[in-house]
């Protein structure tokens, strides 16, 4: 029992508990002072594992030590009956509390994985990032989208499985374009023997298991056997597929003759920079080399490598193998072997060579770790010396991590949308990707449509910072953010009105890796003069200015609630010449951004005379613009932004002129929902359909009330109403006619 004292001081707390800690197999949680699980660890032997962190030893290099003292406030253990209990419970832990020090091998989703039902009729292979206890095989994970992706492409190249949806299946007619081109067996509409596609699922299933030398000779008996039966077409299938297995296995290293699969793990570390790299070896045969980045690590390899195989293997995609080559083994290795092997159904060897060719294996392995470490390092190197010129050039006051990116798209001044988009060291960071309905501005006013969504941004990017105390003063540092003017002010509208909520201003729609549905946006009306490029002035009109500072929305509300989604870049680019700079700048400053970094970005272009002029970048204040040479890592950067910019404009536009062309009039309705349209449209045919129909006839669709009924009659008249006055009316007509006539 602890004594009351100990429970008042929580050293004296933790030093108790570490003195009755038994000497079984479990788990330990350390936790800090504020309550927060920091860390989650598996041991053979609870007492001897735990206390080693608290006891001082000079010859203990583990990162995690010195800091252990300032932040474990208290533990908690868990006593098993085995070591892979301990192993299993681990695992769950980690996915439970999602420890500071853990490893995590995935960010915000799971990697790609590969997905073949064999349970439906016709199995399809398909692309997942979470797979699901529905009895289907998984291959992966894939540590890439485009591996996993280009892996799909050459199996529905050559073994001809159905591409489609079920839905699509269920719905189709006719044969689609797969079936022409060889690519497919149409079992959609087509009399497909079973056999036969059960042959092709297999040697799908064999291929991505890597059993390439198992596959090879059940296509070559099978070629041999169709050719002997005269089916020579099928001969042909299966002589394409030995090919293209032939030509994977071409490309894989033999590294071992013995018929087994095999995971080789090294490790390379610097500090707490670990790099792990996993060799994937099926029978005999490297078919892929994973690499992983592990950052902030401060525990020794054994458990940085007892936490990576809970992770990588926790995944339900994984294949497992029959070993597991490790530099060092986990504590607990035995747990975790046994864990593995029920996961797999199989006995799994994991353990450290030491003699013979997996001393190779594994010295290889760790010479790839090292090597993708420094080329990640060197690639990280070479961004912040292209990042520093781009400084330089631009004259910007800090290094420009994050860029964000302007353009305009339209179809002859219709379904006008603004895109903006961000780069993140160079690459795109699609969760801060935005799409703006542009409905304001006169047909193919790009400078008032540029104005209208960069007001808009910025309104939200301020918002943003004032939302956030703790960094307001040091983003108005960065931006040398300075009170605005009075000449700059905005005639009649202060800083508190633009902020003030109008309903009829909704959200621009955050468009991700899936680039999501734009949403339709009401808001305020904006003019622009047609200013040429050369014109120094601002573009855009005071009432302009007015318009869209009211126009502001609930915006300090929603920025709070985006979080840091809604933050200004370190710089802002715009696809245009002077004026297209002049517009952003004028958007900035009449919001009291002064401080912003903006620079409009020309393509290069032919002058009448035949000059060609490069790429220009025009900055503030400067009449010229700066060229940039094609090979310059500036140009680089800001081409990438702007040509991102430019294919999300068109897309997002092209959604928009679709969603618009496939609009149907019920839709305009107000109080009719989805279901209710949809039910109504089944039911009566189409629009016509409606018009005609009478009271009883609408109220005896289903899911249709006499609140429906009554929010229809109020934008198409009932036909009842409007009978009884038409022969009146004809009436009349016709006698007017015959008078005419006389």
């Amino acid at each position: 029992m602890v004594n009351p004292s100990a429970k008042q001081d929580p050293e004296a707390l933790l030093a108790a508990k570490l003195a009755s800690l038994p000497t079984t197999p479990g788990c330990y949680l350390f936790i800090d002072k504020a309550g927060a699980v920091v860390y989650v660890g598996k041991a053979k032997s609870l007492r001897s594992r735990v206390r080693s962190y608290f006891q001082e030893s000079g010859s203990d290099a583990r990162y995690f030590i010195p800091i252990l003292r300032k932040i474990v406030a208290d533990l908690e253990t868990v006593v098993t009956a085995t070591e892979k209990e301990a192993a299993v419970l681990e695992n769950e832990l980690v996915k439970q509390h999602k420890p500071r020090f853990n490893v995590k091998l995935r960010d915000d989703k799971d990697f790609l994985c590969l997905k073949l039902d064999t349970q439906k009729a016709w199995p399809m292979l398909e692309t997942v990032r979470r797979p699901a206890p529905d009895k289907a095989r998984y291959f992966g994970p894939y540590h890439s989208a485009t591996s996993a992706r280009r892996t799909l492409h050459l199996v529905n190249k050559h073994f001809q499985l159905r591409t489609c949806s079920d839905t699509e299946m269920a719905s189709r007619r006719r044969p689609c374009l797969q079936y022409q081109i060889k690519r497919c067996l149409a079992p959609c509409v087509m009399d497909v023997d079973r056999e036969l596609y059960s042959e092709m699922v297999r040697s799908v299933a064999l291929f991505l298991e890597g059993r390439h030398d198992e596959l090879t000779g059940e296509l070559t008996t099978r070629m041999r056997d169709a050719s002997r039966e005269l089916e020579f077409e099928r001969a042909a299938i299966y002589r394409d597929q030995l090919r293209a297995v032939e030509a994977v296995r071409e490309a894989q290293r033999v590294v071992y003759v013995k018929d087994v699969d095999q995971d080789v793990v090294g490790i390379y570390r610097e500090g707490t920079l670990v790099e792990v790299e996993v060799i994937l070896v099926r029978r005999g045969r490297v078919t892929d080399t994973l690499s992983f980045s592990l950052r902030n690590m401060e525990l020794p390899d054994d458990e940085v490598l007892g936490g990576f195989l809970n992770e990588y293997y926790g995944v339900a995609s994984t294949t497992i193998p029959d070993e597991v080559l490790v530099p060092v083994l986990p504590d607990g290795a035995e747990g975790v072997a046994e864990w593995l092997g029920d996961r797999r159904g199989r006995k799994v060897a994991l353990f450290v060579p030491q003699r013979g060719p997996r001393v190779d294996l594994l010295k290889m392995a760790s010479e790839n770790a090292a090597h993708a470490f420094r080329e990640k390092q060197r690639s990280s190197d070479d961004l912040e010396a292209r990042l520093e010129e781009i400084r330089e050039r631009l004259r910007l006051p800090t290094l420009p991590r994050r860029i964000e990116c302007c353009d305009i798209s339209h179809l002859g001044g219709g379904d006008t949308v603004g895109s903006i988009v961000a780069l993140l060291d160079g690459q795109p960071d699609k969760k801060r990707y935005r799409s703006f309905n542009v409905k304001s501005v006169a047909d193919g006013d790009d400078y008032a449509a540029m104005y209208e969504v960069l007001s808009r941004r910025f309104r939200r990017g301020k918002a943003a910072r004032q939302a956030s105390p703790a960094s307001t003063a040091d983003s108005e540092a960065a931006l040398g953010a300075e009170g605005a003017p009075e000449s700059d002010v905005m005639e009649g509208v202060t800083e508190s009105d633009m902020m003030e909520s109008d309903p009829a201003e909704s959200d621009a729609l955050e468009s991700d890796a899936t680039e999501g549905d734009l949403a339709d946006e009401d808001i305020g009306s904006a003019t622009a003069s047609d200013a040429p490029p050369e014109t120094e002035g601002t573009p855009v009109s005071a009432a302009a200015e007015r318009e869209s500072a009211a126009s502001g929305g609930d915006v300090s509300r929603r920025a709070e609630a985006g979080g840091g989604e809604w933050d200004l870049p370190d710089l802002f680019v715009v696809d245009g010449g002077r004026g297209q700079l002049q517009v952003a700048l004028s958007a900035a400053r009449d919001l009291g951004l002064h401080g912003l970094p903006i620079v409009g970005l020309a393509k290069e272009r032919e002058t009448q005379t035949g000059e060609k002029l490069v790429d220009r970048v025009y900055l503030p204040g400067q009449k010229n613009g700066i060229p940039l040479r094609s090979t310059s890592s500036a140009l680089f950067f800001l081409a990438r932004a702007r040509d991102e910019a430019h294919r999300f404009a068109n897309h997002a536009r092209k959604r928009l002129g679709k969603a618009r062309r496939l609009r149907s009039e019920i839709e305009d309705i107000p109080g009719l929902g989805s279901a209710v349209r949809t039910a109504l449209l089944r039911e009566l045919g189409s629009m016509e359909g409606v018009r005609r129909a009478t009271d009883a006839q609408i109220l005896a669709v289903t899911g249709v009330t006499k609140r429906h009924l009554s929010a229809l009659r109020k934008v198409i008249p009932s036909p009842e109403s409007s009978q009884p006055d038409a022969p009146a009316e004809d009436t009349g007509d016709l006698s007017k006619a015959r008078g005419l006539t006389r």
